[in-house]
């Protein structure tokens, strides 16, 4: 007997009932397996990016290396390619087989990986380490009214309330209300080598016409957590909390330093208060550089000491916070003396303390 149509029709529908079930099922399926994908992505690309952030945080607070540094690169069951090395005055080591490795600027992690990289075509598995044996290129200076005045050496990036408090902090009831941040001027290699590859010919001459900076600032804004007041710390620097107002004086002249501000005290005087010029100093391009009022920008002036002298002009009377720069024959000005001046240079007698 052959099955009646409406029977066939009733498989049929059957059929297509539970086929529309399994392909809504397959669907799900599909969604939720797209989606818990999309999840787990998700999931893992925020990891990445909190990773690429951790990274990045710890190398702008890793120490840099800089010319004077002393290294130590291991190079795993290869003695012979390993080696102390110093890094010169142009920012290289010399490693064996590989000759001039660039080195200023980068972590002991950045430099291991460019060394192994080069050391990749004479050996299969290279497994390179360096760790800096002696640091020499971040001294940084403490002075005046705190609890422990002295000479540093970073061996990371500092910012300026970080460095107070390892100088003591202010001096209870001596300290003045202003703290003086002395700067250089000089290049920064690290902070400028971006600038430097996209632009040589500014960074050139941004080198050329380089001049010291005497950044001031209220300590009660330190002390307080002011973003603007807490920079970080530069090679070179020099922090001064005076007990009263002060002028500074570097260059060409014996005693490089500060001078208290008592009363009047005129252009000359200053150089005379700091044991005068040094045999190469040139009196005729003597830069006054004072800050504006209310205001981080500077005012320069060029004096010709030897028409004060003549009384062809007028002595200048000095205001607290100028900065003198006595320059020699050819017109470069040695700031760094403020920070190394000689055997009898101030600073010399300040302990020497490491930041680490």
């Amino acid at each position: 007997m052959l099955p009646s149509p409406r029977s066939e029709m009733r498989k049929f529908l059957l059929l297509l009932s539970l086929a529309l079930i399994l392909s809504t099922v397959s669907l799900a399926q599909s969604s939720t397996s797209t989606s818990s994908s999309s999840t787990a992505n998700a999931v893992l690309a925020e990891n990445r990016v909190t990773e690429a952030k951790a990274v990045t945080k710890a190398n702008e607070n890793s120490y840099r290396i800089g010319i004077g540094d002393l290294l130590d690169v291991r190079v795993l069951n290869h003695p012979e390619m390993s080696r102390k090395t110093r890094v010169e005055g142009t920012g290289i080591i010399r490693m064996p087989y590989v000759g001039e490795v660039p080195a200023t600027c980068l972590t002991e992690t950045q430099l291991s990986q460019i060394i192994t990289d080069r050391y990749r075509k004479y050996i299969r598995e290279p497994n390179v380490d360096v760790f800096i044996e002696e640091y020499s290129s971040q001294p940084v200076a403490v002075i005046g009214a705190v609890d422990k005045p002295g000479r540093f050496q970073l061996q990371r990036r500092v910012r300026l309330i970080e460095l107070l408090t390892y100088a003591g902090g202010p001096k209870q009831g001596m300290a003045g209300p202003t703290l003086h941040l002395i700067r250089s001027g000089e290049k920064d290699m690290c902070a400028t080598a971006a600038a430097a590859s996209s632009t040589p010919e500014q960074s050139t001459t941004e080198q050329a016409t380089a001049v010291p900076q005497l950044i001031s600032f209220k300590l009660k804004d330190l002390l307080t957590g002011s973003a603007e007041a807490n920079l970080y710390v530069q090679p070179g620097d020099i922090i001064s909390l005076p007990e009263a107002e002060q002028i500074f004086v570097t260059g060409y002249v014996m005693r490089p330093g500060p001078l208290p501000l008592n009363g009047n005290v005129t252009l000359t005087q200053a150089i005379g208060m700091v044991g005068g010029y040094t045999p190469e100093a040139s009196k005729k391009k003597v830069r006054l550089i004072r800050q504006a009022p209310n205001s981080n920008a500077r005012i320069e002036q060029l004096f010709n000491i030897e028409d004060i002298e003549k009384r062809k002009m007028d002595d200048v009377v000095l205001q607290a916070n100028d900065l003198i720069e006595v320059p020699n024959s050819a017109g470069k000005v040695i700031f760094r003396g403020l920070l190394n001046a000689g055997p009898t240079g101030f600073m010399n007698a300040l302990p020497t303390r490491i930041i680490r």
